[in-house]
């Protein structure tokens, strides 16, 4: 219990001082926040061995799932089927979004190692309107022995949100997208709705 405890303490202590430290309201700035808060906290975990599955999901559901517009991203997933859905069903694919996206985070945090040094910049090419923002990051770990490239979606509704995260060759979005036409192909809509219904 006691150790537990020290966990969540550590994940709040990074929450507020990101808090803190965030002088502005730009999607650039608040991207970097959100991914150096996530990965720190992550480290945490990572020092204090308790780097289980568990912990990395309460992790992602404390420090990212709260800024990603996963409404917004169901919307574009499905695009002009959404407004062809009852409020039910509407509701039943958000939350099969979130189920998904939880797991894909999980997963992508449970391969990082080697978080004794990290650095996060935004890369040339980063864009922004005053509703929507694309952030190209550059992530480097561990002296740059290991370091990726991350293109953040966002968009303004109360703040700003994330709704894509784009990897080298890889969407999320677009991969939600292409699995769903696949089925709406094979199965049409009622067999779409069905899956993810049983899911």
């Amino acid at each position: 219990m006691l150790k537990r405890l020290i966990i969540i303490l550590a994940i709040i202590h990074f929450n507020l001082s990101f808090a803190e430290n965030s002088n502005t309201n730009t999607p650039n700035a608040v991207a970097v926040n959100i991914i150096e808060g996530t990965l720190l906290s992550l480290k945490t975990l990572k020092e204090l061995n308790t780097d289980s599955t568990d912990n990395i999901e309460n992790l992602v559901l404390s420090k990212l799932m709260p800024n990603i517009a996963v409404e917004f991203a169901t919307k574009a997933i499905l695009r002009d089927r959404w407004d062809g859905l009852t409020y039910a069903q509407q509701t039943m694919f958000i939350d099969y979004i979130t189920q998904a996206i939880l797991q894909d985070y999980v997963q992508m945090l449970s391969f990082y190692e080697n978080l004794d040094t990290l650095n996060i910049e935004t890369e040339p090419g980063s864009t922004s309107t005053d509703r929507k923002a694309s952030v190209k990051l550059h992530i480097s770990t561990d002296n740059s022995n290991y370091q990726f490239f991350i293109t953040l979606k966002m968009i303004k509704l109360n703040r700003w949100y994330i709704y894509d995260a784009i990897f080298p060759g890889i969407g999320i979005l677009s991969n939600y997208r292409q699995e769903f036409d696949s089925i709406i192909k094979r199965k049409g809509m009622s067999g779409l709705i069905t899956l993810v219904s049983n899911y």
